[in-house]
């Protein structure tokens, strides 16, 4: 029989597996989500100073043997925060949407440039594509200031968070370089 002793806060968690001679990283995850509530997305696993790695190898071929102590560094999910991550991927998905009606634009634009379109209608036409960029700024412009009232002092929440405002604020930034173009 397999024994760890997880530590996770000041709480102490004794965990056998019975059911297998030496359990996987993938396994003692499972089982700690289990007993701690903390999804294996956020824990992260120390023994001996060393992070496990969440793999399917053997705990006792990443140096951990029954009897082991292991520290468990991770928070549990908090309905507050599954909504604040479900607004944030709300996000990122609408501003997918706005990616690719940029580059339906600049492929337009480059369609004009190029000469594919009599000289008498290119005016109206990067008339349009002017306007469709400033719609674009506007609707990421309202991402951005969505994303800013989203609060939480999750590290994790916060993470995603800046990265979807680099992601949008990269998107400016083209939609600037094109209406350059025009």
């Amino acid at each position: 029989m397999f024994k760890v002793t997880v530590s996770h806060g000041a709480k102490k968690h004794q965990l056998s597996f019975g059911d297998s001679a030496c359990p996987t990283s993938e396994e003692l995850t499972t089982r700690i989500e289990a007993v701690t509530g903390v999804p294996i997305s956020r824990q992260k696993l120390i023994h001996k100073g060393k992070q496990i790695a969440i793999c399917k190898t053997p705990l006792s071929e990443l140096g951990v043997s029954s009897g082991s102590k292991i520290m468990l560094l991770g928070r549990q999910n908090s309905p507050q925060n599954d909504e604040i991550i479900q607004k944030i991927n709300k996000v990122k998905s609408d501003a997918e949407q706005i990616k690719a009606k940029m580059t339906d634009l600049d492929g337009q634009l480059q369609g004009i440039k190029n000469g594919y379109m009599p000289d008498d209608l290119k005016a109206e036409a990067l008339s349009k594509i002017h306007k469709q960029c400033i719609g674009c700024v506007e609707q990421c412009m309202k991402l951005l200031e969505h994303l800013d009232s989203l609060q939480s002092s999750d590290d994790s929440i916060r993470s995603m968070k800046k990265s979807s405002v680099l992601i949008i604020q990269s998107m400016l930034d083209e939609c600037d370089k094109m209406m350059e173009k025009l």
